[in-house]
């Protein structure tokens, strides 16, 4: 950690040159003794993700970032509020803390929250940073978790957090048992040490697997922003729960969250029918969530095909947590109707890709209108339709 960055002459003229991209402000010769054009680049690319990422450390002056894998490793600001808003208690611990955000997020909510990061210097980095930002309940502490519990063997917490590393040997890791620490090899440790134990995981890990392999899981989170989701988080306590709760979110949509819970989904009936006025797209938290048959049902839609996981209704259900359709015809000569247009293209349970679908009607992208290619009962359709709501 070079402190001469925390300078006023070079945090003025880190602000000043926010918009320059990083790569050319580290290929110029640095203006400033002692300070590296390299190290310049790093902190104006802090604080361009810094900008939309977590906006409390743009807003902040006296931030210091750290290298650009810890900036890209750490948790959104809305995904890290919203951990902190399911969790309840006085004390935690983050494990894993990283550079800190969703640490920072807990001790918005707790008396009392310990942070442990095993590298030194961004320990110490993110140690000044929550100085800065005066959150005197973060204690920042530079050491691996397996050490710490070790010496410190009467600690126990209301919360254990951590997100275990899915990189290990620079080679990308999704199952349970690759990651680093293995949460199965610890997860009697953490409940004997805690009330519930939250664990981060990647969101493209098999929810049924880590169901069998997890069994305390006492509730899943699957968290979208904006439809896309990012984390998968599992709140596990000491007794065997075999009927967890799935909570599947889509942040900074407006859409309410979608909530059942396994047996709920298996005890569902679908009911299917042909494209009725209108088509229902569930977001994608709920996709991930598996609950193919309860969308329908809870909001009294009927599905297309088993397969197509798409809905349908006469009458509108504004209420839908997703996208809704509304159709406006059934196109039965593609290449005569609309080859060469623009569309917006879905492909749902249908032979093509939505690229194949594209380079095989020449078709331009365009919001207005939106062709849905599909499967229903009575097979496949082209639906030409609009946004509804």
């Amino acid at each position: 950690m070079n402190e001469l960055l925390l300078q006023d002459e070079i945090q003025f003229y880190l602000r000043k040159n926010i918009s320059e991209g990083f790569r050319k402000i580290s290929l110029r010769k640095s203006p400033f003794e002692n300070v590296s054009s390299a190290e310049l680049a790093q902190q104006i690319k802090g604080l361009q993700i810094a900008r939309t990422k977590f906006p409390f450390f743009y807003e902040t002056d006296g931030i210091y970032y750290p290298p650009s894998v810890n900036l890209e490793q750490a948790s959104s600001w809305p995904t890290a509020k919203y951990k902190s808003e399911v969790l309840k208690g006085k004390t935690l611990i983050d494990l894993t803390a990283g550079m800190g955000i969703d640490a920072y997020a807990f001790a918005k909510k707790f008396e009392s929250v310990t942070a442990l990061e095993q590298g030194r210097e961004l320990a110490e980095i993110s140690k000044h940073n929550y100085s800065v930002l005066n959150q005197n309940n973060l204690e920042y502490i530079h050491s691996d978790f397996e050490t710490y519990l070790k010496e410190n063997p009467d600690l126990e917490w209301d919360v254990i957090y951590l997100d275990p590393s899915r990189r290990v040997d620079s080679q990308r890791k999704i199952i349970l048992e690759d990651l680093e620490p293995n949460i199965l090899d610890w997860m009697n440790t953490f409940s004997n040490r805690s009330q519930t134990v939250l664990i981060k995981l990647s969101p493209l890990l098999d929810l049924k697997s880590t169901i069998e392999k997890i069994p305390q899981i006492n509730e899943i989170h699957i968290v979208a922003v904006r439809n896309e989701v990012k984390e998968l988080l599992f709140a596990c306590k000491k007794q065997i729960c075999a009927n967890p709760v799935i909570k599947a979110v889509n942040l900074e949509s407006g859409q309410p969250v979608f909530e059942f819970s396994r047996n709920d989904e298996i005890s569902a009936n679908s009911e299917f029918s042909e494209p009725q006025k209108f088509i229902y797209e569930p977001n994608s938290s709920i996709l991930k969530s598996g609950a193919f048959k309860l969308a329908g049902e809870k909001f009294k839609l009927k599905k297309l095909q088993i397969s197509s996981h798409l809905y349908t209704s006469g009458e509108l259900n504004e209420f839908f947590p997703g996208k809704v359709f509304e159709v406006l015809e059934e196109i039965k000569n593609p290449k005569k109707e609309i080859e060469k247009e623009k569309f917006h293209v879905i492909s749902k349970n249908y032979p093509l890709s939505v690229e194949s679908i594209r380079k095989k009607y020449k078709l331009k992208e365009s919001e207005e209108q939106t062709l849905i290619f599909t499967q229903s009962i009575s097979g496949k359709h082209i639906l030409l339709c609009k946004r509804a709501l």
